[in-house]
């Protein structure tokens, strides 16, 4: 079965398991085929950011995860999956296996036990019945925990990866698109610790919204070049993106599509810096 056509059916009878943690999505970034892990089913964050497509986002803690439930929900998955995507192999079907969901997956307390089971699961399948590869979506605000940078050492050791959020090129910015707080400056130095602990590419959303009545990008492209300054030769690369479905949290109706010649002008500016550069419409 084509993996396009797996994806669909495979929807199908995830909705008739009513999995609680574990979803397929057809993933842009990822290029194909994605399983996702959720560790916030009530669609709790630490961030709002404004593009986000989950619908009743709040701010609280996380709820206590059902780990042998998950692993179950990922074991019959997997198992369901191989049954299904011959003559190819599950590693040709699958890009990935993404710890993402509803909310920051590393406020889970549980985050580095989930990611233990989860290899020790993968350790026990021939190595053509996994996906290509288990990967982090982070917004990169827990990494300053002793437990979330040992839980990205055990990512490095299968060959992992972390795609790590920066959205601003300024402290306005992150409060305006992220809703958070935080320096950038603290931002990127705990960036440049991920990079130290996992293979890790930047992903950027560039949101294109009216404010006061006028059209303006973000993350501007000055400030987010220097941003990058710091970190150019320590990541492997930078994932942007333009917003390709509603937002659930622009009250105010302000967001655009971003223009494919507006991402392409960022690529060409980022890669005179000399690092990777993907686009994804």
């Amino acid at each position: 079965m084509e993996p396009s056509s797996l994806f669909t059916t495979l929807t199908e009878y995830a909705g008739s398991r009513h999995w609680q943690y574990i979803y397929p999505v057809w993933s842009r970034r990822a290029g194909g085929l994605s399983i996702g892990i959720n560790l916030h089913p009530n669609h709790c964050c630490n961030w709002h950011c404004l593009y986000c497509q989950v619908p009743g986002l709040q701010r609280g803690p996380s709820p206590t995860i059902d780990s042998p439930q998950l692993i179950q929900e990922l074991t019959d998955c997997l198992n369901w999956l191989s049954q299904h995507c011959a003559p190819l192999t599950l590693k040709d079907c699958v890009q990935d296996i993404a710890f993402a969901g509803d909310g920051e997956p590393t406020t889970s307390p549980q985050f580095a036990e989930v990611l233990c089971k989860l290899i020790e699961l993968l350790r026990q399948r021939r190595p053509d019945d996994r996906p290509a590869h288990v990967r982090l979506i982070t917004n990169g605000s827990q990494l300053q925990h002793a437990n979330v940078q040992h839980a990205l050492k055990l990512l490095d050791e299968i060959e992992g990866e972390v795609w790590f959020k920066l959205d601003a090129g300024n402290d306005s910015e992150m409060l305006a698109i992220n809703d958070t707080h935080l320096p950038l400056s603290l931002h990127l130095q705990r960036l440049q610790t991920c990079c130290t602990l996992c293979k890790t590419w930047v992903q950027t959303a560039v949101v294109s919204r009216i404010t006061d009545g006028e059209l303006t990008t973000t993350p501007s492209l000055p400030g987010y070049i220097d941003a990058l300054q710091s970190v150019k030769e320590e990541i492997s690369g930078i994932l942007l993106y333009g917003i390709a479905r509603q937002s659930q949290q622009d009250t105010k109706g302000c967001l655009q599509a971003t223009p494919a010649e507006v991402l392409e002008e960022y690529a060409e500016r980022l890669r005179t810096l000399g690092v990777c550069v993907r686009v994804f419409q």
